[in-house]
């Protein structure tokens, strides 16, 4: 799968951009993890955790504050933040389906992080529109000429 090999080289560039950013992660609005991309040390920095939990969560929280936001009319949730002791973990809607998550340092700068996201929330939404277009997937339809032969055989059986 040529689009799905993109979206992690995708996530591998926005990781990269930033020495702070630990994670890349994306998912959609039902929780499955996509694709995911993270430095060789992160469990030793960081310790270990279930990188799909993390998705399915941050996509829930996600979508949560997106409605809370709604049913205020604030209008559309661009980035969240939540800032914790440790480490930071920003979320942004990737299109119509995809979340995109990235855990980063406590120290890390947040406005070069927030510009390598919208970069990568653009290339990652087209990527998914691909996958999922109707033109990607073919689904050979039966001949209705071979249905009849079948059913005529079927008859004189």
């Amino acid at each position: 799968m040529v689009q799905r090999d993109e979206i992690h080289r995708e996530l591998t560039r926005l990781l990269k951009s930033d020495t702070s950013i630990k994670v890349t992660l994306l998912g959609d609005r039902t929780g499955l993890t996509i694709a995911r991309a993270s430095r060789l040390l992160v469990s030793e920095t960081m310790g270990a955790f279930d990188l799909e939990s993390i998705g399915a969560i941050a996509s829930a929280v996600f979508c949560g504050a997106a409605e809370q936001g709604s049913a205020l009319t604030l209008g559309e949730l661009g980035i969240m933040l939540a800032e914790f002791n440790d480490g930071k973990i920003l979320t942004a809607q990737s299109g119509e389906r995809g979340i995109l998550v990235v855990v980063a340092e406590p120290d890390a700068q947040l406005g070069l992080i927030r510009v390598k996201m919208k970069e990568s929330s653009e290339a990652l939404s087209s990527l998914m529109d691909k996958i999922t277009e109707p033109s990607a997937v073919k689904i050979k339809k039966p001949e209705s000429q071979s249905i009849m032969a079948a059913l005529k055989e079927l008859e004189n059986f």
